[in-house]
């Protein structure tokens, strides 16, 4: 029900935009494989041409190469190049990352890190007579600031002894902790640093007792939008354990996007190391993204960066006057990773087709002339969708 709602609301999207543009080449007419859904119509633009050309004349093997660019609707393909075969996204996946978090506790959600004192305080000895617990929902930005200012609340409500246990929930991270077990770790040489003595252990549980002390992250819009734009790997990991580590966000791509389980692996929620995902696969993910953020009456640009204006890595791509302001996308950068990487994924706004999905994954080569290759094919597409219909980065919605 979830999917044909998303995919209905696509449709929905792909209506209001104007379709004017004049057919190139269409592939053979073979059966669909459904009679009431039209096979996609293949184009052959020059677009798409002069990139394979290019990666040609620069001794790239294309089988080290992914690309696939196509309408929001699927109906129409511009460009295809291994589409099925898993390439290195770097980058690319902390959008995969962006969509389970927001797909588990919506745009608004805030998230939480309190102490709960679960037993009496004797305000004479300063003894907590029972467990202090630490309560985390998985806040990505909290950091040791805000975790030593949480420990001085505890501190001035009246504990300075705990004659249980010092219970931890999770997933808990703080600063370069990534793991729940590194950051419970630390968290406890920094509740002894700063006065608070236990005689129990520390344990894992769940939240209970009085709260005596909280701090809210910013909204998670707000946050996969900064992590995004500047690809802030520590962020993404940290998010990533909250939704279940790189399994679990596997696990939301196959059972609520579709994907097949052979499109994905990932290691990595931040996209570093050596994960794999196609180009149909995340084509796919951005359509259902666009179809989600529809639904919860956001767009693209809140999340995700807009080229040429936002600050971040692709505030000096696409540039010019014909190309700024019109792609919101994700980059993708591993010098030192399969030869090399660098991958660009996103939505092109066109005046005649609307808007456009590309994924270009490059791999086993100079990350820099990928860039200036993966900046000419997008420009090249925009004049050949009928030119770029910019977007208003003043109509992105926060709720920080």
């Amino acid at each position: 029900m979830k999917k044909t709602l998303l995919f209905t609301t696509c449709l929905m999207l792909l209506i209001f935009w104007p379709i004017q543009a004049q057919e190139i080449a269409q592939s053979s007419s073979g059966p669909a494989a459904d009679e009431h859904i039209a096979a996609p119509e293949r184009f052959t633009t020059i677009s798409e041409t002069n990139y394979m050309n290019e990666l040609a004349l620069r001794g790239f093997q294309l089988d080290t190469q992914g690309l696939l660019v196509e309408s929001l609707d699927g109906s129409a393909v511009f460009a295809d190049l291994n589409s099925s075969i898993g390439f290195n996204p770097a980058s690319v996946t902390k959008v995969a990352t962006s969509f389970a978090a927001l797909f588990k506790w919506g745009p608004d959600f805030h998230f939480e890190t309190a102490f709960y004192a679960d037993g009496a305080v004797n305000p004479k000895t300063k003894t907590l007579n029972g467990d202090l617990i630490l309560h985390s929902t998985g806040d990505p930005m909290l950091n040791s600031t805000d975790l030593s200012r949480l420990i001085r609340q505890v501190v001035s409500s009246g504990i300075s002894r705990v004659t249980g246990n010092l219970v931890i929930t999770g997933p808990f991270t703080y600063n370069a902790f990534l793991s729940t077990e590194a950051a419970a770790k630390r968290a406890e040489a920094l509740i002894k640093k700063l006065g608070i003595r236990y005689t129990g252990s520390v344990r894992k549980g769940a939240a209970r007792g009085t709260k005596i002390a909280t701090h809210m992250s910013p909204s998670l819009r707000d946050i996969v939008f900064v992590q995004n734009a500047h690809s802030v790997n520590q962020t993404a990991e940290r998010l990533g354990e909250a939704v279940g580590g790189p399994k679990g966000v596997e696990r939301f791509l196959v059972q609520e996007i579709g994907l097949a389980a052979s499109e994905v692996s990932l290691t990595r929620t931040s996209g570093l190391d050596y994960n794999r995902i196609t180009p149909h696969g995340t084509i796919a993910i951005l359509r259902h993204l666009m179809a989600w953020l529809n639904l919860h009456n956001m767009l693209p640009e809140d999340i995700m960066p807009v080229a040429g204006v936002d600050p971040g890595t692709l505030h000096a791509r696409l540039t010019s006057m014909d190309s700024r302001g019109a792609v919101v996308a994700k980059t993708g950068t591993l010098p030192g990773t399969d030869g090399g990487v660098s991958s660009l994924a996103g939505i092109m706004y066109t005046r005649d087709r609307g808007p456009v999905l590309f994924a270009i994954f490059n791999t086993r080569g100079p990350v820099n002339t990928y860039r200036r290759m993966q900046d000419g094919l997008v420009k090249d597409l925009l004049a050949e969708c009928g030119g770029s219909q910019m977007i208003s980065v003043s109509a992105r919605r926060s709720n920080n």
